[in-house]
């Protein structure tokens, strides 16, 4: 058919209702949850049986039919979506030719006024070529349609020259990377590393980010480990007509996407957590990692008080924070949070850069439990107990053994065993000590002598056990001391 009949055939359809839309889901990867749909119009033709968008689209944006195409699409979305729960948000397409239209604010208007649809719950959806021909004049008309409300995204993102200098002049809420980029995202690391940086880059301006063509639960995963925010394509549905009654539903129920599950393509990344907010200290960036160390997309925590991530207790500084898990447990992270300044010295934005440091904390906890637990049953101890390093000094004593030779454990503490030692005895505790330091005898039993601080003379039967570190190095030499009524010669 030449296309001056298919011009006029799809006028027609435009007129009497020969189009209907399609809806395809949008899913929230931190939750599968879907959280939006997408309106695609269709057209099925007596003549010609089913006309491609492909084939279409192009013709009425080539003869202006676009912008009545378009508003007709606005029009039954917004009427259809009006139903659905409150949760779920619908975005239309708009075409460039749509943004220049005159019209185009009061047709956004006009069909939330007919249709009763929360403006909150609309997202129109724009490409590059819709803005970079005069950038000025779109980011003009997109504030006024965001002056009512509604959304905005950028979608294709990746497939012309797209640069962030759109997404930081223009008012986006969300990015939608391209399929030609998703399409290897989970078996090849460039494609990987490239989608990392794009998603990066979005979450640090602030913006939500959506992955479209995911055929696979691969690249699904894969895009939970990055942080994505939503995504879609035929894994979770393809486009369907609206139900009868109810809201339109993804396939057979999303699929489980666990953040604990490895990424098919591991990329290295920060080990820190990266955690950005504004002067009221509300989220406005946090990094990928979170998924990993605290089991939370950065969807779960941007917009939210520092306070709900991690805790009170991170004023400025060096930072020690107990913070909980998504599954319940709790996590150490340890770092520095800085406050950012303005040139008037007020607070800016609030910089915390974190690393995982529980394994630490739970080893340096264990290691101050046994350490109480060694002191209380050290102190506590009936008799007497003593620790001297090699050379013989006393490196601490118990109450018992300070009770046991009249003095204190201070004065102890500035004396070697040979001070306490009976003289009769100090050569076979030099003979004991030289066993021990050549490695070949590791304890003795002994019978000696001390001497007490009123001059008087001490018989104890003496456990002595030479102590090593962990890695195998000598430590200390520990004695348990008992008294017994006489000490028996040639010991």
């Amino acid at each position: 058919m030449d296309p001056g009949a298919m011009e006029a055939r799809l006028r027609e359809a435009i007129l009497t209702g020969g189009l209907c839309l399609h809806y395809q889901p949008v899913v929230d990867l931190s939750n599968g949850s879907m959280v939006g749909v997408e309106a695609l119009a269709r057209w099925q033709d007596a003549e010609l049986g089913a006309v491609p968008p492909d084939e279409f689209i192009p013709l009425a944006e080539s003869t202006g039919l676009i912008v009545e195409l378009g508003r007709w699409v606005l029009d039954r979305a917004c009427r259809q979506a009006a139903s659905w729960p409150d949760d779920l948000v619908v975005s239309v397409n708009v075409s460039p030719v749509q943004l220049r239209d005159p019209m185009f604010v009061d047709d956004v208007k006009i069909a939330l006024g007919d249709s009763g649809l929360g403006p909150e719950r609309l997202c129109l959806e724009v490409t590059e070529t819709a803005i970079v021909t005069d950038v000025a004049d779109a980011a003009a008309v997109l504030r006024r349609v965001c002056d009512l409300g509604v959304q905005f995204a950028l979608d294709d993102f990746g497939t012309g020259h797209s640069s962030l200098t759109l997404l930081r002049n223009l008012p986006l809420q969300t990015v939608k990377i391209d399929r030609s980029l998703i399409r290897r995202v989970a078996t090849e690391a460039q494609d990987a590393v490239l989608v990392q940086l794009v998603i990066d880059a979005a979450h640090t301006l602030g913006l939500r980010v959506c992955a479209e063509g995911i055929e696979d639960l691969d690249q699904a995963q894969q895009l939970v480990s990055m942080g994505c925010d939503t995504a879609q394509g035929w894994l979770f549905g393809r486009p369907v007509p609206a139900p009868a009654s109810g809201s339109p539903q993804t396939a057979g129920g999303s699929p489980l996407l666990a953040t604990s599950t490895p990424a098919p393509v591991a990329l290295s990344g920060s080990e820190d957590l990266v955690v950005v907010t504004d002067r009221d200290r509300r989220v406005t960036y946090v990094s990928a990692s979170c998924r990993r160390m605290l089991g939370r997309m950065p969807s779960e925590v941007v917009g939210r008080p520092l306070g709900e991530l991690l805790g009170d207790g991170h004023d400025e500084g060096p930072a020690t924070l107990r913070v909980a898990h998504k599954d319940g447990t709790s996590r150490w992270l340890r770092g520095i949070v800085q406050p950012m300044h303005d040139a008037s010295g007020d607070v800016r934005e609030i910089l915390c850069v974190l690393s995982d440091v529980t394994s630490t904390v739970d080893r340096e906890k264990a290691l101050a439990d046994s350490e109480e637990l060694f002191r209380s049953a050290f102190s506590g101890a009936p008799i007497g107990i003593a620790l001297s390093d090699y050379e013989g000094r006393l490196l601490r004593v118990n109450p018992a053994l300070a009770e046991l030779l009249g003095r204190s454990v201070s004065e102890l503490l500035r004396m070697n065993v040979a001070d306490i030692t009976h003289p009769d005895d100090l050569r076979n505790d030099a003979l004991n000590l030289a066993e021990v330091r050549t490695g070949l005898v590791n304890q003795h039993r002994v019978f000696k002598r001390y001497v007490h601080a009123d001059g008087g003379t001490l018989a104890v039967e003496v456990f002595a056990a030479s102590v090593h570190t962990a890695e195998g190095e000598p430590y200390c030499v520990v004695a348990h001391v008992l008294p017994v009524p006489y000490a028996p010669s040639g010991t």
